[in-house]
């Protein structure tokens, strides 16, 4: 595999860490504290 393909996992790894995993998170937890009140 070439440097720049490396870089290129690498890079879609940490995007991942940094954004899709605290977004999911903190969805789920916002979703858990603000429940809709049905009647």
């Amino acid at each position: 595999m070439t440097p720049s393909l490396m870089n290129f996992f690498y890079s879609l790894l940490a995007g991942t860490l940094i954004v899709v995993i605290p977004a999911t998170v903190g969805l789920i937890f916002i979703s858990q504290k603000d429940k809709i009140q049905r009647s």
